[in-house]
Protein backbone atom coordinates (compact mmCIF):
# COMPACT_ATOMS: atom_id res chain seq x y z
CA UNK A 1 0.00 0.00 0.00
CA UNK A 2 1.32 3.72 -0.85
CA UNK A 3 0.55 4.73 2.47
CA UNK A 4 2.18 2.17 4.15
CA UNK A 5 5.38 2.29 1.94
CA UNK A 6 5.80 6.28 2.60
CA UNK A 7 5.29 6.06 6.23
CA UNK A 8 8.03 3.07 6.15
CA UNK A 9 10.34 5.40 3.74
CA UNK A 10 9.86 8.13 6.92
CA UNK A 11 11.74 5.76 8.86
CA UNK A 12 15.21 5.76 8.73
CA UNK A 13 15.83 3.03 11.07
CA UNK A 14 13.41 -0.27 12.25
CA UNK A 15 10.12 2.08 14.26
CA UNK A 16 10.20 2.10 17.90
CA UNK A 17 7.71 0.96 20.34
CA UNK A 18 5.21 3.54 20.37
CA UNK A 19 4.90 3.24 16.25
CA UNK A 20 4.03 -0.35 15.94
CA UNK A 21 0.51 0.05 16.97
CA UNK A 22 -0.23 2.81 14.32
CA UNK A 23 1.37 0.65 11.39
CA UNK A 24 -0.10 -2.19 12.63
CA UNK A 25 -3.86 -0.71 12.25
CA UNK A 26 -2.96 0.72 9.14
CA UNK A 27 -1.69 -2.28 8.09
CA UNK A 28 -5.23 -3.86 8.94
CA UNK A 29 -7.48 -0.97 7.62
CA UNK A 30 -5.22 -1.91 4.40
CA UNK A 31 -6.09 -5.48 4.04
CA UNK A 32 -9.74 -4.95 5.11
CA UNK A 33 -10.44 -2.55 2.22
CA UNK A 34 -8.92 -5.03 -0.58
CA UNK A 35 -10.46 -7.66 0.57
CA UNK A 36 -13.87 -5.79 0.28
CA UNK A 37 -12.38 -4.76 -3.27
CA UNK A 38 -12.38 -8.45 -4.09
CA UNK A 39 -15.40 -9.39 -2.51
CA UNK A 40 -18.07 -6.95 -4.45
CA UNK A 41 -15.66 -7.60 -7.89
CA UNK A 42 -16.18 -11.39 -6.89
CA UNK A 43 -20.20 -10.89 -6.38
CA UNK A 44 -20.42 -8.55 -9.91
CA UNK A 45 -18.49 -11.65 -11.63
CA UNK A 46 -20.84 -14.06 -10.52
CA UNK A 47 -23.92 -12.19 -11.21
CA UNK A 48 -22.69 -11.47 -14.79
CA UNK A 49 -21.83 -15.48 -15.00
CA UNK A 50 -25.47 -15.83 -13.72
CA UNK A 51 -27.18 -13.59 -16.49
CA UNK A 52 -24.79 -14.92 -19.02
CA UNK A 53 -26.26 -18.41 -18.11
CA UNK A 54 -30.15 -17.87 -18.07
CA UNK A 55 -29.34 -16.15 -21.68
CA UNK A 56 -28.15 -19.36 -23.24
CA UNK A 57 -30.62 -21.17 -21.12
CA UNK A 58 -33.33 -19.13 -22.50
CA UNK A 59 -31.92 -18.74 -25.94
CA UNK A 60 -31.28 -22.72 -26.23
CA UNK A 61 -34.93 -23.23 -25.78
CA UNK A 62 -36.71 -20.73 -27.93
CA UNK A 63 -34.14 -22.31 -30.43
CA UNK A 64 -35.64 -25.85 -29.47
CA UNK A 65 -39.11 -24.40 -29.67
CA UNK A 66 -38.67 -22.51 -32.42
CA UNK A 67 -37.53 -25.67 -34.60
CA UNK A 68 -41.08 -27.65 -33.97
CA UNK A 69 -43.44 -24.88 -33.76
CA UNK A 70 -42.32 -22.15 -35.91
CA UNK A 71 -39.95 -19.40 -36.35
CA UNK A 72 -41.98 -16.88 -34.30
CA UNK A 73 -43.67 -18.15 -30.90
CA UNK A 74 -45.38 -15.58 -30.92
CA UNK A 75 -46.78 -15.91 -34.05
CA UNK A 76 -47.18 -19.99 -33.41
CA UNK A 77 -49.80 -19.16 -30.02
CA UNK A 78 -51.96 -17.30 -32.33
CA UNK A 79 -51.74 -20.16 -34.74
CA UNK A 80 -52.86 -22.16 -32.34
CA UNK A 81 -49.76 -24.30 -31.68
CA UNK A 82 -48.38 -24.64 -28.33
CA UNK A 83 -46.42 -27.79 -25.93
CA UNK A 84 -48.20 -30.33 -24.08
CA UNK A 85 -47.52 -33.17 -22.01
CA UNK A 86 -48.03 -36.37 -23.89
CA UNK A 87 -49.92 -37.45 -19.93
CA UNK A 88 -52.13 -34.53 -20.11
CA UNK A 89 -53.65 -35.74 -23.49
CA UNK A 90 -56.50 -38.67 -23.70
CA UNK A 91 -57.87 -40.68 -26.28
CA UNK A 92 -60.69 -40.57 -27.99
CA UNK A 93 -61.35 -43.91 -28.93
CA UNK A 94 -61.09 -47.68 -26.99
CA UNK A 95 -59.09 -49.66 -30.13
CA UNK A 96 -56.38 -49.13 -32.13
CA UNK A 97 -54.83 -51.34 -34.55
CA UNK A 98 -50.86 -51.74 -33.96
CA UNK A 99 -49.51 -50.37 -37.05
CA UNK A 100 -50.04 -47.62 -39.16
CA UNK A 101 -51.69 -47.50 -42.84
CA UNK A 102 -48.50 -47.38 -44.36
CA UNK A 103 -47.88 -50.82 -42.60
CA UNK A 104 -45.28 -49.56 -40.22
CA UNK A 105 -45.43 -50.76 -36.50
CA UNK A 106 -46.22 -48.32 -33.58
CA UNK A 107 -43.30 -49.71 -31.69
CA UNK A 108 -40.91 -48.77 -33.94
CA UNK A 109 -42.41 -45.46 -34.47
CA UNK A 110 -42.19 -45.01 -31.03
CA UNK A 111 -38.81 -46.17 -30.48
CA UNK A 112 -37.74 -43.65 -33.21
CA UNK A 113 -39.02 -40.72 -31.47
CA UNK A 114 -35.84 -38.08 -30.22
CA UNK A 115 -35.20 -36.26 -27.31
CA UNK A 116 -33.63 -33.22 -26.40
CA UNK A 117 -32.81 -32.40 -22.61
CA UNK A 118 -33.33 -28.59 -22.08
CA UNK A 119 -31.98 -26.42 -18.76
CA UNK A 120 -34.40 -25.06 -16.40
CA UNK A 121 -35.86 -21.89 -17.50
CA UNK A 122 -36.36 -19.05 -14.38
CA UNK A 123 -39.68 -17.97 -13.78
CA UNK A 124 -39.32 -14.31 -14.40
CA UNK A 125 -37.73 -15.01 -17.86
CA UNK A 126 -40.71 -16.74 -19.02
CA UNK A 127 -42.29 -13.94 -21.04
CA UNK A 128 -42.83 -15.23 -24.22
CA UNK A 129 -42.40 -19.11 -23.80
CA UNK A 130 -45.02 -19.55 -20.67
CA UNK A 131 -47.87 -19.31 -23.59
CA UNK A 132 -46.17 -22.49 -25.23
CA UNK A 133 -46.38 -24.62 -23.05
CA UNK A 134 -42.38 -24.37 -21.40
CA UNK A 135 -42.38 -25.67 -18.20
CA UNK A 136 -40.59 -23.18 -15.07
CA UNK A 137 -37.72 -24.03 -12.40
CA UNK A 138 -37.55 -27.58 -13.77
CA UNK A 139 -35.26 -29.73 -16.18
CA UNK A 140 -37.41 -30.98 -18.76
CA UNK A 141 -37.39 -32.78 -22.23
CA UNK A 142 -38.99 -31.95 -25.61
CA UNK A 143 -39.96 -35.18 -27.52
CA UNK A 144 -38.83 -34.49 -31.55
CA UNK A 145 -41.49 -37.11 -33.43
CA UNK A 146 -40.73 -38.59 -36.92
CA UNK A 147 -44.44 -37.58 -37.77
CA UNK A 148 -46.73 -34.72 -38.22
CA UNK A 149 -48.01 -33.12 -34.57
CA UNK A 150 -51.15 -34.28 -33.49
CA UNK A 151 -54.04 -32.51 -33.22
CA UNK A 152 -55.54 -31.67 -29.68
CA UNK A 153 -58.98 -30.19 -28.88
CA UNK A 154 -60.40 -29.34 -25.22
CA UNK A 155 -63.61 -31.51 -25.14
CA UNK A 156 -66.17 -32.75 -22.63
CA UNK A 157 -66.64 -36.03 -23.43
CA UNK A 158 -69.64 -38.11 -23.28
CA UNK A 159 -70.11 -40.94 -20.32
CA UNK A 160 -70.16 -44.32 -21.38
CA UNK A 161 -70.75 -47.51 -19.70
CA UNK A 162 -68.19 -50.29 -19.90
CA UNK A 163 -70.21 -51.99 -23.06
CA UNK A 164 -70.28 -48.45 -24.42
CA UNK A 165 -73.52 -47.37 -23.96
CA UNK A 166 -74.22 -43.59 -23.27
CA UNK A 167 -74.72 -42.29 -19.37
CA UNK A 168 -77.90 -40.21 -18.16
CA UNK A 169 -78.93 -39.08 -14.83
CA UNK A 170 -81.92 -39.54 -13.21
CA UNK A 171 -83.54 -36.68 -15.53
CA UNK A 172 -82.51 -38.19 -18.44
CA UNK A 173 -79.60 -35.71 -19.32
CA UNK A 174 -76.51 -36.79 -21.17
CA UNK A 175 -73.33 -36.85 -18.46
CA UNK A 176 -70.49 -35.47 -19.67
CA UNK A 177 -66.42 -35.38 -18.22
CA UNK A 178 -64.32 -32.30 -17.17
CA UNK A 179 -62.93 -29.91 -20.29
CA UNK A 180 -59.53 -32.14 -21.27
CA UNK A 181 -57.32 -32.50 -24.40
CA UNK A 182 -58.20 -35.50 -26.49
CA UNK A 183 -56.89 -36.51 -29.70
CA UNK A 184 -58.18 -37.95 -33.10
CA UNK A 185 -54.92 -39.23 -34.08
CA UNK A 186 -54.61 -41.66 -31.12
CA UNK A 187 -51.77 -43.97 -32.93
CA UNK A 188 -49.59 -41.16 -32.30
CA UNK A 189 -50.77 -40.15 -29.23
CA UNK A 190 -49.79 -44.03 -28.15
CA UNK A 191 -46.35 -43.13 -29.35
CA UNK A 192 -45.83 -40.42 -27.81
CA UNK A 193 -46.77 -41.57 -24.48
CA UNK A 194 -44.61 -44.72 -24.48
CA UNK A 195 -41.58 -42.08 -25.29
CA UNK A 196 -42.96 -40.21 -22.45
CA UNK A 197 -42.89 -42.90 -19.98
CA UNK A 198 -39.54 -43.90 -20.84
CA UNK A 199 -37.88 -40.83 -19.50
CA UNK A 200 -40.58 -41.10 -16.53
CA UNK A 201 -40.74 -38.82 -13.54
CA UNK A 202 -38.96 -36.02 -16.34
CA UNK A 203 -40.88 -33.07 -17.09
CA UNK A 204 -41.51 -34.07 -20.97
CA UNK A 205 -43.28 -31.68 -23.48
CA UNK A 206 -44.49 -32.41 -27.25
CA UNK A 207 -45.91 -30.07 -30.25
CA UNK A 208 -49.07 -29.92 -30.23
CA UNK A 209 -52.02 -28.52 -33.21
CA UNK A 210 -54.61 -26.77 -31.19
CA UNK A 211 -57.94 -27.01 -32.52
CA UNK A 212 -60.61 -24.97 -31.41
CA UNK A 213 -64.16 -26.49 -30.79
CA UNK A 214 -66.00 -24.34 -33.45
CA UNK A 215 -63.64 -26.02 -35.83
CA UNK A 216 -65.43 -29.75 -35.61
CA UNK A 217 -68.46 -31.26 -36.96
CA UNK A 218 -71.04 -33.53 -35.49
CA UNK A 219 -69.19 -36.55 -38.09
CA UNK A 220 -65.80 -36.10 -36.28
CA UNK A 221 -66.94 -35.59 -32.44
CA UNK A 222 -68.97 -38.63 -32.80
CA UNK A 223 -65.54 -40.46 -32.80
CA UNK A 224 -65.35 -39.71 -29.28
CA UNK A 225 -66.43 -43.74 -27.84
CA UNK A 226 -64.06 -44.09 -25.05
CA UNK A 227 -65.19 -46.10 -21.88
CA UNK A 228 -62.94 -44.67 -19.34
CA UNK A 229 -62.48 -40.93 -20.64
CA UNK A 230 -59.57 -41.64 -22.91
CA UNK A 231 -57.23 -43.22 -19.96
CA UNK A 232 -56.44 -46.24 -22.15
CA UNK A 233 -55.95 -47.41 -25.09
CA UNK A 234 -56.40 -51.22 -26.42
CA UNK A 235 -53.96 -51.95 -28.90
CA UNK A 236 -54.30 -55.09 -31.93
CA UNK A 237 -56.52 -56.69 -34.32
CA UNK A 238 -60.29 -56.42 -33.44
CA UNK A 239 -60.88 -60.41 -34.23
CA UNK A 240 -57.96 -60.99 -31.62
CA UNK A 241 -59.70 -61.67 -27.93
CA UNK A 242 -58.76 -59.84 -24.89
CA UNK A 243 -57.17 -57.58 -26.25
CA UNK A 244 -54.43 -55.69 -23.56
CA UNK A 245 -55.12 -52.56 -22.70
CA UNK A 246 -52.48 -50.15 -22.22
CA UNK A 247 -52.21 -47.14 -19.68
CA UNK A 248 -49.06 -44.95 -19.14
CA UNK A 249 -49.90 -44.69 -15.31
CA UNK A 250 -49.72 -48.54 -14.88
CA UNK A 251 -46.26 -48.40 -16.84
CA UNK A 252 -44.72 -46.24 -14.61
CA UNK A 253 -45.92 -48.10 -11.11
CA UNK A 254 -49.03 -45.19 -10.44
CA UNK A 255 -52.88 -47.04 -9.77
CA UNK A 256 -55.08 -45.99 -12.05
CA UNK A 257 -56.99 -42.45 -11.91
CA UNK A 258 -60.01 -42.47 -9.60
CA UNK A 259 -62.01 -39.75 -12.25
CA UNK A 260 -64.56 -37.58 -10.88
CA UNK A 261 -68.23 -37.86 -11.33
CA UNK A 262 -70.21 -36.91 -14.54
CA UNK A 263 -71.76 -33.22 -15.04
CA UNK A 264 -75.61 -33.25 -16.57
CA UNK A 265 -76.13 -31.48 -19.59
CA UNK A 266 -79.11 -31.16 -21.74
CA UNK A 267 -78.78 -32.24 -25.12
CA UNK A 268 -78.09 -30.02 -28.32
CA UNK A 269 -78.34 -30.09 -31.48
CA UNK A 270 -76.19 -31.80 -34.14
CA UNK A 271 -73.38 -29.66 -36.12
CA UNK A 272 -74.22 -30.06 -39.61
CA UNK A 273 -71.89 -27.50 -41.20
CA UNK A 274 -68.29 -28.42 -42.55
CA UNK A 275 -65.06 -26.09 -41.20
CA UNK A 276 -61.95 -25.55 -41.66
CA UNK A 277 -60.91 -28.28 -39.58
CA UNK A 278 -62.61 -30.77 -42.23
CA UNK A 279 -60.87 -29.07 -44.90
CA UNK A 280 -57.41 -28.97 -43.25
CA UNK A 281 -57.41 -32.64 -41.47
CA UNK A 282 -59.34 -33.84 -44.35
CA UNK A 283 -56.55 -32.87 -47.43
CA UNK A 284 -53.51 -33.83 -44.98
CA UNK A 285 -52.80 -37.52 -46.27
CA UNK A 286 -49.56 -39.04 -44.59
CA UNK A 287 -48.19 -42.16 -44.46
CA UNK A 288 -48.95 -41.77 -40.48
CA UNK A 289 -52.76 -41.23 -40.93
CA UNK A 290 -54.48 -42.44 -37.94
CA UNK A 291 -58.10 -41.88 -38.47
CA UNK A 292 -59.25 -45.85 -39.53
CA UNK A 293 -63.20 -47.22 -38.98
CA UNK A 294 -64.44 -48.10 -35.54
CA UNK A 295 -67.36 -49.64 -34.70
CA UNK A 296 -69.37 -45.94 -34.21
CA UNK A 297 -68.28 -45.97 -37.97
CA UNK A 298 -69.74 -49.26 -39.23
CA UNK A 299 -73.57 -48.41 -37.53
CA UNK A 300 -73.17 -45.15 -39.11
CA UNK A 301 -73.01 -47.11 -42.68
CA UNK A 302 -75.61 -49.07 -41.46
CA UNK A 303 -78.25 -46.56 -40.60
CA UNK A 304 -77.06 -44.40 -43.77
CA UNK A 305 -77.95 -47.63 -46.19
CA UNK A 306 -81.53 -48.02 -43.80
CA UNK A 307 -82.10 -44.40 -44.90
CA UNK A 308 -81.31 -45.10 -48.11
CA UNK A 309 -83.82 -48.19 -48.23
CA UNK A 310 -86.45 -46.35 -46.61
CA UNK A 311 -85.78 -43.15 -49.49
CA UNK A 312 -85.74 -45.34 -52.43
CA UNK A 313 -88.75 -47.29 -51.19
CA UNK A 314 -90.64 -44.71 -50.90
CA UNK A 315 -89.76 -42.81 -54.42
CA UNK A 316 -90.94 -46.20 -55.72
CA UNK A 317 -94.11 -46.43 -53.96
CA UNK A 318 -94.67 -42.80 -54.73
CA UNK A 319 -93.98 -43.88 -58.65
CA UNK A 320 -96.32 -46.49 -58.42
CA UNK A 321 -99.02 -44.76 -57.48
CA UNK A 322 -98.74 -42.31 -60.06
CA UNK A 323 -98.79 -44.96 -62.69
CA UNK A 324 -101.50 -46.32 -61.16
CA UNK A 325 -103.50 -43.26 -61.06
CA UNK A 326 -102.21 -42.29 -64.20
CA UNK A 327 -103.50 -45.38 -66.16
CA UNK A 328 -106.26 -45.39 -64.37
CA UNK A 329 -107.09 -41.53 -65.74
CA UNK A 330 -106.18 -42.68 -69.56
CA UNK A 331 -108.91 -45.80 -68.98
CA UNK A 332 -111.57 -43.45 -67.49
CA UNK A 333 -110.97 -40.89 -70.90
CA UNK A 334 -111.13 -44.12 -73.28
CA UNK A 335 -114.33 -45.05 -71.39
CA UNK A 336 -115.89 -41.49 -72.32
CA UNK A 337 -114.78 -41.71 -75.61
CA UNK A 338 -116.71 -44.85 -76.20
CA UNK A 339 -119.62 -43.63 -74.41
Amino acid sequence: NSALLQNLQQCSSCPSAAEIPALVLLMAKTVGRNKQGSGATAQQNNARKTVNSEKNVIEETVTAVRQLIGESIKDATTEQQRLLSPFSIHYSQNHIRPEFQDGRKIAESAESICSQELAPVPSHALEELKDVGVPADCQWWLLKPPFPAIDVIQWRIKLREEDGTQMFDSAGNDLYGEREWYTLDNRRLHCLQQAAVALYPKEVRVPVNVVRQEDGTCREFRKFRSVDRGRSIRVGHRDAPDLPKWCWRLEVGLPEEVLPAGTPLPRQGRRRERSSWVARTGSRKDRYEDDEPEENNIWDLVANASLFVLVYAAVRLLFALWRHFSQRGQLLNRTEDLV
